[in-house]
């Protein structure tokens, strides 16, 4: 994709040296990896090299309280975990008047806001689980980060998208956008694509309730709210999982949310954006990687959460079908495109893996039992 006047090289670089980074800014370069937000590589005249994020306005309609959370998260990580921790845990870089990001003025009149981080070297990321063993590591480590955070003092983190995992929510924002759809002839079009997915999340829109119906018997938690293993830094060399990354939805919310999120994405073969659904049926092998390494690096767990999280698999890749299936209708405004009907197939692989994590509904809840014995 060509460069825009905001994001050329020059452009970012001086947005980039408004930041402490020891040097001038030498290089940018874009990461075209995440969904939502614009993120560049750079390098400074010093040697280092800094991630520089512009944060997405659409989707966080207030970047002050996404930014007031990330800085309390960071702070206490590195309390916790201590100074010679900082390859496993996130660093904010402050800008040269020593705040922890910068607001800059847009030809439209709006405003952008960016951020920027020390970069950890040597890691990589994934799109997908290859192994068990790497479902294991994932899992464990956002357990990990879930239990560094059980302890975050008062008050609750800011809810960056208020009723972000509120299934209830999300069709009725479904439903909003396919009625738009069928007032306009580009927006009727979307929705002819889409009937049988259409179809098929009716069908299971019963299942939308079942976190919301058990919510009085499961604690509030701290929790990330977007659990894919492309949010998590490898060692390049070991394999370790070092770091989580992408804190922007990290606010309260329930267990059963990031284990689903991570069954969701981790727990079968198909990409997220497969244009066909063959490899979107869970792996029991997978799953039980998944279970096994969230539990154990999340011992806080009440046995009531324990008892929820294959139902938090089922709620959240319902729910994420939906969303992708409403952004289709919407003309793809949320999340990030290179093709026409990317959402789409996106939501037809949420609903087949959804088919298989029901057929495997009892086997799944024994594989977690058994994890927790």
């Amino acid at each position: 994709m060509k460069a825009t006047r905001r994001d050329d090289p020059e452009t970012v670089l001086r947005i980039a040296g408004r930041f402490r980074t020891g040097g001038p800014g030498t290089a940018a370069i874009e990461l075209r990896a995440g969904h939502i937000n614009d993120s560049f590589v750079v390098s400074s005249a010093a040697g280092s090299r800094f991630l520089l994020q512009r944060i997405n306005g659409h989707v966080f309609p207030n970047p002050g309280q996404v930014m007031a959370n990330i800085v309390r998260i960071t702070r206490h990580l590195e309390h916790r975990l201590g100074p010679a921790s900082a390859r496993r845990r996130l660093t904010l870089v402050p800008t040269v008047d020593g705040e922890m990001w910068r607001e800059t003025a847009t030809e439209g009149g709006s405003a952008d806001w960016w951020r920027m981080y020390e970069l950890i070297e040597d890691t990589t990321t994934e799109l997908r689980a290859s192994t068990p063993e790497q479902a294991f590591l994932a899992a464990q480590a956002f357990g990990r980060f879930e239990t560094q955070l059980v302890d975050l003092p008062s008050p609750p983190l800011h809810e960056t998208i208020p009723g972000f995992h509120d299934t209830l929510n999300r069709f009725e924002a479904f439903d909003r956008a396919l009625a738009a759809a069928r007032a306009s002839a580009a927006g009727n079009d979307r929705r002819r694509q889409a009937i049988a997915e259409i179809r098929s999340v009716a069908v299971h829109r019963d299942l939308a309730a079942r976190l919301s119906a058990a919510a009085h018997d499961l604690p509030r938690r701290t929790v990330h709210n977007d659990c894919k293993i492309s949010n998590i830094l490898f060692d390049r060399t070991t394999g370790e999982a070092l770091c989580v990354v992408d804190l922007d939805t990290t606010m309260p919310g329930l267990a059963a949310y990031d284990f689903g999120d991570m069954v969701r994405s981790m727990s079968h073969r198909a990409d997220e954006d497969a244009r066909e659904t063959s490899g979107a049926r869970v792996d029991p092998e997978l799953f039980t990687a998944l279970a096994q390494g969230y539990l154990d690096g999340s011992g806080f767990l009440t046995a009531a959460e324990r008892r929820s999280l294959v139902d938090g698999a089922l709620v959240l890749t319902l729910e994420q079908a939906v969303r992708f299936l409403t952004d289709h209708l919407d003309g793809d405004v949320y999340f990030r495109v290179e093709r026409p009907g990317q959402n789409l197939d996106r939501c037809r692989v949420q609903l087949a893996l959804l088919e298989s994590l029901l057929a495997r509904d009892g086997d799944l809840r024994r594989i977690v039992e058994g994890a927790t014995t």
